[in-house]
């Protein structure tokens, strides 16, 4: 057994083995011929190579002085990447005046040109021709007798007047040099190098037409005009250098021309012209490039929403109210390409119909409302991100809110780029041109459009009719309807439902959010009272026995024995106003559902706040038309004469209150009683039962005749004062006698008051 290993290897140890496989592995990585002073492109920018020190190999920027340093493997993955290039060799063709092309770029006529002079360069290294023998004993040497007669011989075979000896030794140069980095493209003549490159004018020229170029780049502005700020501006720094320089040095600076200005101006790409000269958006839009975006692997992950005024005109549920065109928010998931929800309303956007529409996005269907509809709407899950466009309804504080209590982000798409929800403007372009323009009452797009039709029709579809019709384009049409944006690969397209199906069976949905939580984020809140009727909103009755809970409670106030009652925070759901949400304050987290009195809940179950608002106003224009406003002013107006007339005079209190009691129509109610026949009175204290109309006429009497005495001292007292000697007696109408008069034969109540000495002026 000895003598079988004499012959093997000995065993190394494990830090051998490993130090041994380490040493082989660094001996098989290959090392660039990588020297001092060669140019090479790192990323895209010109650097040199500066020294090796053990495995990286470093280099200096020539524009900013960088210092890089990568490894051999490294450079090599770069070379892979394009993202590393040998350029020139030091003592080559020293710093290059230009980069070479690359091998994509070039042309026929270039490519025929490096193989002619390849021709060249292989039968002088070869030594023969492609058709004649090979020499063996020849070596390639640069010398005019061994490479000239070779030149001749390709010549005539290509039937061309052959090259100089120079150029082709150039051509030789460069092949050997490079032409195992760059191929073809070393032998290419880069005619755009060629030229002088200096400046045609001083730096003051190129200020002037820098200057100039601006002031064309804004809008309406002419090169001509332009151009004067060029010559302006030329003139200004003369003026400035002319203390410092003779007129033969000014006269040295030269003005550009017209024509040099006019090409300068020409030379800018389209698209600064119109970003300065028009504007930033006009631009991006002219000159815009459409991008495939990639789709989002799981169902809502990804939904984006838009709104859209529809060309149609609808009627309210009894038909004879026109109430306008409606408005239609819609959810559209990218990942599936499904319409996952959508709101329809009169009112302009706002943040209660976003709401309105992600609720029913994130719920599923009822479908029992659509009996036409067959297909199943499968869609409902959680929101993971909402694209929305600038919208202020979007991007308020509301919905923000709204955002963190759902637990979505809200990412804004740029403003006026409508393409980055292209597939949601081409729903509703669809929608337009497949439905909606197809029914009786529609307003087409534009007024252009309207005039090439002499009659649309009057509308004659109601909400809910016309979202009949909306539902079953979305869901029986839309969803099983192709779309080239799907798919694995883009353009070929899928079937949005087929897509969902596919997505959901794989990846499951989230919790949903209580009902209660929209209602209080897109609800209406108000506090109200509680009345006898119930509560009264926007002129509607809600009533419960369960407000009993409320106003039975010991802490309940109201008007009748407060002065202030209590009120009470309610909400309403603006899609339905047929109920009510009640906070009951005395038992914290019980919320009160009240709907609408019975005589109201028809009408308001279901019906959106704004067609109530509606249907309120044109009730009120009704009531408004009805009344003749120019008799009733004429009325009030002859009742403020009269009012005016009278208390121009001097009169008593007591006239005053009798005149406001016939004016508000507040009549005395009369006293029912019997007259019961009675001696006189003993004591004359009238404690005993009088005949009320003897008693009545005897006071009648005595305050007539206090009355008199009264007004003729008044009289006596006024009249020194006065210049007339005596006052003017007071003349009452004959509307107001019963009111004025002192006819107490028919007042029982003046009776008993006099009898019991009660006084009708105040002390007075």
């Amino acid at each position: 057994m000895e003598a079988q290993f004499m012959n093997a290897p000995p065993l190394l140890s494990q830090a051998g083995q490993s130090a041994s496989i380490a040493h082989l592995q660094r001996a098989m990585a290959p090392r660039f011929d990588l020297r001092s002073g060669d140019l090479v492109c790192l990323h895209g920018r010109n650097c040199v190579t500066d020294r090796r020190l053990d495995d990286l190999v470093y280099f200096t920027d020539l524009k900013n002085k960088d210092f890089h340093f990568y490894t051999d493997t490294q450079l090599a993955f770069l070379s892979s990447t394009g993202h590393f290039q040998f350029v020139a060799g030091r003592f080559v063709y020293g710093k290059p005046r230009g980069p070479i092309p690359n091998r994509i770029t070039l042309t026929d006529a270039q490519i025929a040109e490096a193989d002619r002079k390849l021709a060249y360069i292989e039968a002088c290294l070869d030594g023969h021709l492609p058709d004649e023998d090979e020499n063996p004993f020849y070596e390639f040497k640069k010398s005019r007798p061994v490479l000239e007669p070779i030149i001749q011989r390709v010549a005539s075979s290509r039937a061309e007047k052959g090259c100089h000896f120079n150029t082709v030794l150039d051509w030789i140069d460069r092949w050997i040099r490079l032409g195992e980095i760059y191929g073809k493209s070393a032998l290419v003549n880069r005619h755009y190098l060629k030229g002088n490159r200096t400046p045609a004018f001083d730096p003051i020229g190129e200020i002037a037409i820098e200057r100039g170029l601006w002031r064309w780049l804004t809008p309406k502005m002419t090169t001509e005009m332009a151009y004067a700020k060029v010559v302006s501006t030329v003139n200004a720094y003369k003026r400035k250098c002319r203390r410092h320089l003779s007129e033969t040095e000014l006269q040295l600076i030269e003005t550009p021309s017209l024509r040099t200005f006019q090409r300068r101006c020409s030379q800018i790409d389209k698209y600064t012209r119109d970003y300065y000269r028009k504007d930033p958006h006009y631009a991006n839009r002219v000159h815009r490039i459409y991008r495939k975006q990639a789709l989002p692997e799981r169902p809502y992950q990804f939904v984006e929403t838009d709104h859209c005024t529809l060309d149609i005109v609808l009627l309210d549920k009894t038909g004879g109210l026109r109430l306008g065109r409606p408005d239609l928010i819609i959810l559209r998931c990218r990942a599936t390409g499904m319409v996952v929800g959508y709101s329809i309303g009169w009112e302009a956007p706002s943040y209660a119909s976003l709401v309105a529409g992600l609720r029913h996005a994130m719920y599923p269907k009822d479908m029992s409302k659509f009996p036409a509809v067959t297909e199943p709407w499968p869609c409902w899950g959680r929101i993971e991100n909402l694209g929305v466009d600038n919208a202020l309804h979007f991007i308020g504080d509301d919905i923000r809110e709204a955002a963190r209590e759902l637990k979505m982000d809200k990412p804004r798409f740029r403003p006026r780029c409508p393409w980055l929800k292209g597939a949601l403007e081409r729903f509703f372009g669809s929608l337009n041109t497949g439905l909606v323009h197809h029914i009786v009452g529609t307003t087409l797009s534009n007024p252009a459009e309207r005039k090439d039709h002499d009659d649309l029709g009057e509308p004659t579809l109601t909400l809910d009719e016309f979202e009949a019709l909306l539902v079953y384009w979305i869901v029986m049409i839309h969803n099983r309807h192709g779309s080239k944006g799907l798919g694995v690969i883009r353009g070929v397209g899928d079937i949005p439902i087929r897509v969902w199906n596919e997505k959901a069976a794989v990846y499951p949905a989230g919790p949903l959010p209580p009902p209660e939580l929209f209602v209080a984020l897109a609800g209406e809140w108000e506090m109200r009272t509680i009345q006898n009727d119930g509560i009264v909103w926007d002129y509607l009755t809600y009533e419960s026995p369960a407000l009993l809970t409320l106003t039975t409670h010991p802490h309940h106030r109201s008007s009748r024995e407060h002065h202030e009652p209590t009120r009470y925070k309610c909400c309403r759901d603006p899609e339905d106003i047929g109920q009510l949400y009640v906070i009951d304050p005395y038992n914290p987290g019980t919320i009160l559902i009240v709907p609408a009195t019975a005589s109201q809940l028809a009408y308001a179950k279901g019906r959106h706040r704004h067609a109530h608002d509606v249907v309120v106003a044109e009730a009120k224009r009704k009531t408004k038309d009805a009344i003749d406003f120019d008799e009733l002013m004429k009325a009030f107006g002859r009742l403020g004469d009269a009012l005016a007339s009278i208390r121009a005079k001097r009169e008593q209190k007591q006239i005053h209150r009798r005149l406001a009691r016939y004016i508000g129509n507040q009549h005395r109610e009369r006293l029912a009683s019997a007259v019961v026949p009675c001696l006189a009175p003993t004591d004359g204290s009238g404690s005993q039962h009088l005949d009320p109309i003897a008693a009545g006429k005897s006071m009648s009497l005595n305050a007539a005749q206090t009355g008199a005495a009264a007004n003729a001292t008044a009289g006596r007292a006024t009249s020194a004062e006065r210049t007339s000697a005596s006052p003017e007696p007071m003349v009452v109408d004959a509307d107001f006698s019963h009111a004025l008069s002192g006819a107490d034969t028919t007042d029982d109540l003046a009776a008993l008051k006099a009898k019991k000495n009660w006084s009708t002026s105040d002390g007075e």
